[in-house]
């Protein structure tokens, strides 16, 4: 590793897995297809902004994207995991729940009058969920697409570690050295320590979800979570940074290599 950093070892074997499927303009993409590559995109444009952060001792504000990473997992595990389009078919159009929910909050906000100004005629896909109750607008739940995809104990570890970092709190040592009569702020800078934790994570659940997007083209790329992850888990008991070396459970009649 250079200078003891993981993530600058590990990264451009994680940029290189995207090259082989996105590497070039793909077309003719099937339901299922074009769903996984939104998610890869996300992954890899995700891995340039975590980078930026990481090289300049950012580890706070990375904990947001670290989260956006388990989040893309635990979906695309989920939109995934069943046979056919049913699920990326609904994917694609949760856009429109929320398109509606943005049209009654701005309306209750501004009134009828600005909402008809500023959005015109709806089109009927979203017009169709417009006044509907929240409820009935409600995209999918973490909690249980962890459930499904046999995740459910992580997920109740690991997002509530991650939110909680990434929502404001009263934890001044984050941002105030108060080790001194008056606190000072911490000035940023790149730590080793402080970044492993982070970096083992957040390459775990953008792996996560290349592997899976990947399947879909016919790319079989678990050895990149064998080689560059699964071992840390197996040199040590389990600690904060490997607990999160878990794959997603798969359904019945498959099994992960």
């Amino acid at each position: 590793m250079d200078d003891g950093y993981y993530w600058d070892s590990v990264r451009p074997e994680l940029c290189r897995l995207f090259t082989i499927v996105w590497g070039e303009p793909t077309v003719g993409l099937n339901r299922r297809q074009a769903t996984a590559t939104v998610f890869a995109m996300r992954a890899l444009r995700r891995v340039l902004a975590v980078d930026a952060l990481f090289k300049a001792g950012l580890y706070l504000e990375s904990h947001m994207l670290v989260r956006a990473a388990y989040e893309d997992w635990l979906q695309i595990a989920y939109l995934l995991r069943e046979p056919g389009d049913s699920r990326c078919d609904a994917f694609a159009q949760s856009i429109h729940k929320l398109d509606a929910r943005v049209h009654d909050a701005f309306k209750s906000l501004c009134g009828q009058a600005s909402a008809d100004k500023f959005f015109g005629t709806l089109p009927a896909s979203v017009a169709q969920y417009v006044g509907l109750p929240r409820s009935q607008t409600q995209a999918l739940v973490f909690a249980s697409m962890a459930d499904e995809c046999g995740l459910r104990t992580l997920h109740d570890f690991v997002y509530a570690y991650l939110s909680g970092i990434s929502h404001p709190d009263a934890r001044m040592d984050r941002i105030f050295d108060s080790s001194e009569a008056i606190p000072v702020a911490i000035i940023p800078e790149r730590d080793a320590a402080q970044e492993i934790r982070l970096s083992i994570w957040f390459c775990w659940f953008t792996g996560r979800t290349e592997i899976l997007a990947s399947k879909e083209f016919g790319v079989d790329h678990e050895s990149f979570a064998d080689e560059y992850l699964l071992p840390l888990r197996a040199e040590s008991a389990l600690t904060l940074e490997t607990c999160v070396l878990v794959r997603e459970s798969q359904p019945l009649g498959m099994k992960h290599p």
